[in-house]
This record gives structure tokens, C-alpha cells and sequence, in this order.
């Protein structure tokens, strides 16, 4: 009944080791896709930031844009450049000068008159 109790006391677990093999390389691919996912919010954040920074100066040069169009085209300066001749503007005449009256509406009578789309369904 003697077994040789030699026999297995060199023999390697290899479930145990495939078993924390199994748990590392979870743990790898986990704290991979944590570096990988921070590392994507901080990418988006500096770009957020550069987009939003842009968009403050653009908001800005239009409002720049906007008073310098403003300015120009008031009356004082545009008289200011009609006197140094700058803008180049000739006086309207009587002769040119031509107006419209409108006619006399025509009068309802109670006529039912009939309108018709040449275009449309027939």
C-alpha cells in the first residue's frame, strides 16, 4: 500500500496559474482602458478649451467688426467723407425725380369674380 508520495510533489498547478494568468491579464487590459479613457477626456478638454478660447476671439473680432461698421457708416462720417470727396455723390434733380400715385381702388360692387391658377390643377 505504500504509494509513491514523490510522485507528485514536483507536479505544477497549472490551473492555478492559468487561473491568476486569466486575473492579470484582466487586470492589464482594465488598467489599459482606464489610462487609455483619461487620456481621452484630457485630449477632449484641450481641445474644448482651444475651440471655446476661439470662439471668445471670434466673438470678439465681430464685435470689433460690428462698431467699426457702425462708426463708418454714420451720418457725421459719411458727411466727413462726402466733404473731403472721398465718396463720390451727385445731386438728384426735380427732373429725375419721378412719382407714383396709386390709382383709385376699383369698387366692390358685390361681383364675384373668378380666379383661376393657369399653372395648377385641372
Amino acid at each position: 500500500m505504500s504509494t509513491n508520495r514523490r510522485r507528485h510533489a514536483n507536479a505544477i498547478p497549472i490551473a492555478s496559474f492559468v487561473t491568476w494568468a486569466f486575473v492579470g491579464i484582466i487586470a492589464c487590459v482594465g488598467g489599459l482602458g482606464y489610462v487609455w479613457t483619461k487620456n481621452q477626456l484630457y485630449t477632449t478638454g484641450t481641445e474644448i478649451k482651444m475651440l471655446e478660447r476661439e470662439l471668445a476671439d471670434l466673438r470678439n473680432k465681430n464685435e470689433v467688426a460690428l462698431s467699426k461698421i457702425s462708426q463708418l457708416s454714420s451720418t457725421a462720417k459719411l458727411q466727413e467723407r462726402f466733404d473731403t470727396g472721398f465718396i463720390k455723390l451727385v445731386p438728384i434733380t426735380n427732373e429725375h425725380i419721378v412719382v407714383l400715385s396709386n390709382g383709385a381702388a376699383p369698387q366692390n360692387k358685390g361681383e364675384l369674380r373668378s380666379i383661376s391658377n393657369q399653372g395648377g390643377n385641372e
